[in-house]
Formats: C-alpha cells, sequence, structure tokens
C-alpha cells in the first residue's frame, strides 16, 4: 500500500518548509521512527523520522524545495515486496541541484565491518542482527518460522521468543511487549506468564485497546451530549404499591406511567434538531441496557397503547437483542424519552447523561422504604422549568392513584 509522506507542521506557526536533506534514497527500505528527511521549518532544521516502515519508492520534493504544510513529498510502498517489483527509475540530478548537496556537510560514514551474512531474503539489518544473533534466515524461512522478507524486528523476535512459555508470549503480544524488551529486563532463560505479569506491574504497563463499534458509537454520542444545555429536577415517588406487585418489574411499570403521562406533554415528546423541533404523536422510550462494556439505549414505541404484559415482553425482547448485538435500526429510533435504573444495583440517586435528539431521561435510584429518589435530566431547548415540574408532578399523582394502577393491565 502506497503512503503519501506530506510536509509536516513542525511548529504551531509553521506553515511552509524547506526540504533541506533527504537521509534516505529512492529504492532504500525505511523504518518507522527512522529519521527520513531534514526540513527547515519557521524556527529551526528537524530532522523528521518516517511514520510508516517499508520502501522508499518515490521523492516527490528536491533537496531545497520549499512546500506548503500537508503538500506531498514522498511515498513510502508499505509492501516491501511489491516495492520491488516497481521498476527503478534512474535520473541523473540537475546541476544546479549537485552544487546545493556540496553545500550541506554529510557525515562521513564509516566503513561496516564485513560479516558472513546467512542467506534468506532479508532487509540488510535484519542478515546483520542475525549473524550476530546466530540466527538461520534461510533455515527458518523455509520452515515458515520467519516471514519473507524478514526485518530486524523479526530477527530479534524470533530469537528472544524462545526465553517465553507459550502463555507468557500470548501476553507479550496482549500488551503489544517485545520480547527483547521484556528478556533484557528479566534476564532468566525461562520465563513465564508470572514473571511477565510482574514486569508489567512493575512498568506500569497499560493494556491499549480499541473501544467497539458500539462504544464508538457512545462516545461520540456522549460528546454530543456536553453541548446540549440542560438542567435537574430531583423527586421522590412513593412506589410501595408497585413493589408489593410481582408480576412485572419496577422497571415495567415506570416505563408504562412515564409513557402514560407523557402523553399529555408534546414537550417531552419533542426533540430539538437543526434549528427545528420534532413533535412525535406517540410516547416512545428508550431503556439504557449495559451489556458487559457497552451501552444499547433500544426504544419501546406507543408506550401509551401497550399493556404491562406488551412492555414486558419488548423489554426482554430488546435486552435479548442486545445481549446478541443484533439490535435493528427500528429497535434503536424514535425515542423522545430515556429511563436509566441504577437502582437495581443499589444505586439511591444519580443524575443520567441525557443522550443527543431526547427531551430528557430520568435516573431510577434504589428504592428504599418504598420510596424511589429520581432525576430528571431535561433539554431546556425544548421544555421549559415550569412544564417540567408538572410532568413530575402528574408522574406522582398516577402513582399515588391506586384506581388508575389497578387498571394496569
Amino acid at each position: 500500500m502506497e503512503y503519501k509522506v506530506v510536509m509536516p507542521q513542525l511548529t504551531d506557526t509553521m506553515e511552509e518548509g524547506k526540504i533541506v536533506r533527504w537521509l534516505k534514497k529512492e529504492g532504500e527500505i525505511v523504518k518507522k521512527d527512522e529519521p527520513l528527511v531534514e526540513i527547515e521549518s519557521d524556527k529551526a532544521v528537524m530532522e523528521v523520522p518516517s511514520m510508516k516502515e517499508g520502501v522508499l519508492v518515490k521523492i516527490l520534493a528536491e533537496e531545497g524545495e520549499e512546500l506548503p504544510v500537508g503538500a506531498p513529498i514522498a511515498v513510502i510502498e508499505t509492501e516491501v515486496e511489491k516495492a520491488q517489483t516497481i521498476p527503478k527509475k534512474v535520473e541523473e540530478k540537475p546541476a544546479r541541484k549537485e552544487e546545493k548537496k556540496e553545500e550541506i556537510k554529510i557525515p562521513q560514514k564509516k566503513p561496516e565491518k564485513k560479516e558472513a551474512l546467512p542467506e534468506g531474503t532479508a532487509s540488510p539489518s535484519a542478515k546483520k542482527t542475525a549473524a550476530q544473533l546466530g540466527v538461520n534466515i534461510k533455515k527458518l524461512q523455509e520452515e515458515g518460522k520467519l516471514p519473507v522478507p524478514a526485518h530486524e524486528k523479526d530477527i530479534k523476535s524470533y530469537f528472544y521468543s524462545r526465553f517465553f512459555t507459550k502463555s507468557a508470549l500470548q501476553l507479550l503480544q496482549r500488551y503489544g511487549l517485545s520480547p527483547e524488551e521484556v528478556y533484557q529486563s528479566v534476564k532468566k532463560d525461562r520465563i513465564d506468564k508470572k514473571a511477565v505479569e510482574k514486569y508489567i506491574k512493575e512498568k506500569n504497563i497499560p493494556e491499549i485497546s480499541a473501544p467497539s463499534d458500539i462504544q464508538r458509537i457512545l462516545i461520540k454520542n456522549l460528546s454530543k451530549s456536553t453541548q446540549i444545555p440542560v438542567y435537574h429536577i430531583t423527586h421522590p415517588f412513593d412506589v410501595k404499591y408497585l413493589l408489593e406487585k410481582k408480576d412485572y418489574t419496577l422497571t415495567t411499570y415506570l416505563i408504562k406511567v412515564f409513557g402514560d403521562v407523557m402523553y399529555n406533554y408534546p414537550g417531552v415528546r419533542t426533540i430539538y434538531k437543526e434549528g427545528s423541533f420534532y413533535t412525535y404523536p406517540t410516547s416512545n422510550i428508550s431503556v439504557a441496557i449495559a451489556v458487559d462494556n457497552e451501552l444499547f439505549n433500544p426504544t419501546i414505541k406507543n408506550v401509551e397503547d401497550k399493556t404491562l404484559k406488551e412492555i414486558y415482553e419488548k423489554l426482554q425482547e430488546l435486552k435479548e437483542k442486545a445481549k446478541n448485538r443484533n439490535l435493528s435500526v427500528e429497535d434503536i429510533q424514535g425515542a423522545t424519552f430515556s429511563i436509566s435504573n441504577l437502582g437495581m444495583y443499589g444505586i439511591k440517586q444519580f443524575d443520567a447523561v441525557i443522550p443527543p435528539f431526547h427531551s430528557g431521561i430520568a435516573g431510577i435510584g434504589a428504592a428504599v422504604d418504598g420510596i424511589i429518589t429520581v432525576t430528571f435530566t431535561f433539554d431546556h431547548r425544548v421544555i421549559n422549568g415550569a412544564q417540567a415540574a408538572m410532568f413530575v408532578m402528574d408522574i406522582e399523582k398516577r402513582l399515588n392513584d391506586s384506581n388508575y394502577l389497578k387498571s394496569l393491565r
């Protein structure tokens, strides 16, 4: 794969840079973080390392040339085998450039010691390292124990891996540690998993992992949520009657009561998006469902028309779908209000982050002596404090209305 090297911004005020000297020639292998070119910024001349490992197949900017930040200056082919099939372009440097080169002090390279390098397809540095460590590149490549071509890191990785048990090597891979690095610290002929765990703990090395698709979406949405102007209302509700009921969960009852009440409050059925209000005709409530480290927020729609049984069954269906990561687009869209219940974990009170494109969210706390504390978070652009207060007090009226509660099926 071709990777374009661009003029980097080396300082916060740099707008263009000058190519002072290329430290690699076309056709040469360059390692990641290895100095590639010297660039003059607006403040200093600096060595710029390569961001990729591969073959420098094309230099696009000559020495002495000035280019704006972001302009392509070279191409690196990250697939070495592919780079070897590209015909090398042999061309004479312009006389003018040759004159400039004479002004640049190029350090004299010391003649390298000639060593008997093993046969095999590998970079020069890999062959040199293999000779020093006694690694037979050709034999190991034939056995499939080394990649073709082999690089210096492959040689070191193979050599030092021999000191580790299988589980220890798996742990090294998990933490992105090189066998050489750990070996040089532990210095044992046989290094097991416990020794690597001890090394990781002593060096305080974190395990780095990428967020899942779901987590990435959640992170993106949480960032959007911080842009929403919100306020909170916290209120205790008496739910002794509901707690005596064993047919359905407390969450099921609360979804039903909240849905019935919000049907009479268009503001709670409204979201604000791109300069317009969108008021939905039905009570659609999303419910926070945690599965391991991931959080889902599927929607139960038309709550005002659903029975407790239908809400309960729908909630179980959505939980199962969330568990199997097969929620559909239809399952996760359309809500204008959300419920998050941490009371089931014993949390007495909390405020929840309002999801984007919701009018509000209710954070449900644990019941203490038949009383739950609910903290509402409202989008102030959509519903003002007075409307929200009436909405909350109507929920209380419903929860205290025994005839209404008895009518629920």
